[in-house]
C-alpha cells in the first residue's frame, strides 16, 4: 500500500476479515490503551468484534487493497437486547443515531480519513430520518474531545460504563436542517422510559433512581396505591418477590407530553402486562399512572364458532 493510493470508503462486506478490522481497531486504539484508558477496542476478541458488529452498520476506508480505517454506527437500541445502554438515554432516542469504534491505521493518521468516515456516518443518519447523532469518549482523551467540538459534536451527558477506568462523555451533534435535541422534548421522555425499565429487569436500583424526579408518584389504579416518592417507587420494585423478567414492548410518545408504555413482566409460571402513562419535569420523570392486567384464558362461550373472524393467542 502507498500513500498515493486512491482511498475508498465504502460498507463493510461479507468477504471482509474480521481479524484484519480487529487488527486495525487494536492498532489504531492501542497509544489510548497505553495511557490507561481501557477502551474496548484496545485489545477486544474477535469474536467481540462480531458483536459490536451485529445489527449495526460499518464503513471502511481501503487504500490499495488494505483496511485503514473503519467506523460503525447504529439507530435506537432496543433496551430488551442492549441493557447497558440504561446509562444515557441518549442511545435509547429514535431520533439519535450514534458511531462507535472510530479507527484510523496509526501511521495514516492525519490524512483526513476519520473526517471521511464520520461524515459517511452523519450521511447515512441524515438519509434515514435522524436529528442528531452521537458518540461517546473517555472524558480525559482531551485530543479526542477537541476534535469532535471541532466537527460540531458538543457534550450532553456523562457516564460510567461498567469495567472502565475512566467516565465517559456523550456528545451530540444535530444535523443539517434539525435544532439540537434537548433532554426536556418528548423523544428524551420517552428514552428516559426506556432507560428506566432497562434498569429494573437489571436490578439496577440506583441506576433507575437517576431517571425520576425526587417527588416521583406512583399511582397503581388497579389496587388503589400510591407510591409518594422516587425512593418509594424504587424500594417497591427491589422488595417485589424474585423471579421475575421485564420486557419492553412499546414505548410511545404522545401528543399531550406524556408517554405510553407497554411492558410484559413474567414471574412464576403467569404473565403480566403494565400499561403505564408517564408524565415529566425537565429532564425527569414527575409520575405516572399505572394499569395492570394478567393474562387469563378467555371463557368457554367465546369460539370462532359463536363469532366469526376469531382467534385466540395461547395465555
Amino acid at each position: 500500500m502507498t500513500a498515493d493510493a486512491e482511498l475508498h470508503i465504502r460498507p463493510l462486506r461479507d468477504d471482509d476479515s474480521v481479524a484484519a478490522l480487529t487488527g486495525l481497531l487494536h492498532r489504531a486504539y492501542a497509544p489510548l490503551g497505553a495511557a490507561g484508558l481501557n477502551f474496548t477496542a484496545v485489545d477486544q476478541s474477535e469474536a467481540m468484534t462480531r458483536e459490536r458488529l451485529f445489527g449495526a452498520l460499518c464503513w471502511v476506508a481501503e487504500q490499495g487493497g488494505a483496511l485503514v480505517g473503519s467506523v460503525t454506527a447504529s439507530g435506537v437500541y432496543d433496551p430488551n437486547t442492549k441493557p447497558w445502554a440504561r446509562a444515557t438515554p441518549w442511545f435509547y432516542r429514535t431520533d439519535v443515531a450514534h458511531l462507535h469504534q472510530l479507527a484510523v491505521e496509526p501511521a495514516r493518521q492525519g490524512a483526513g480519513i476519520g473526517a471521511r468516515l464520520m461524515a459517511a456516518c452523519e450521511a447515512w443518519a441524515r438519509d434515514t430520518g435522524h436529528r442528531a447523532i452521537a458518540l461517546d469518549t473517555a472524558a480525559p482523551a482531551a485530543h479526542l474531545r477537541a476534535r469532535y467540538t471541532h466537527m460540531g459534536y458538543a457534550d450532553v451527558d456523562e457516564v460510567q460504563w461498567a469495567g472502565k477506568t475512566y467516565r465517559s462523555v456523550v456528545m451530540a451533534k444535530p444535523l443539517p436542517g434539525h435544532a439540537a435535541p434537548r433532554t426536556d422534548d418528548i423523544e428524551h421522555h420517552a428514552a428516559l422510559v426506556r432507560a428506566l425499565w432497562a434498569g429494573f429487569q437489571a436490578r439496577d436500583w440506583a441506576g433507575a433512581r437517576r431517571w425520576l424526579a425526587d417527588d416521583a408518584q406512583l399511582h397503581w389504579l388497579a389496587s388503589g396505591e400510591h407510591l409518594l416518592d422516587a425512593d418509594a417507587i424504587i424500594r417497591v420494585n427491589a422488595l417485589y418477590p424474585e423471579g421475575w423478567h421485564l420486557s419492553v414492548r412499546e414505548v410511545t410518545p404522545m401528543a399531550d407530553g406524556r408517554v405510553h408504555s407497554v411492558i410484559e413482566v413474567t414471574h412464576d409460571g403467569r404473565r403480566f402486562f403494565a400499561n403505564t402513562l408517564w408524565r415529566f419535569r425537565g429532564d425527569r420523570i414527575a409520575g405516572a399512572d399505572e394499569y395492570w392486567g394478567s393474562c387469563e384464558t378467555p371463557p368457554a362461550w367465546r369460539t370462532a364458532d359463536a363469532i366469526g373472524a376469531y382467534r385466540r393467542d395461547p395465555v
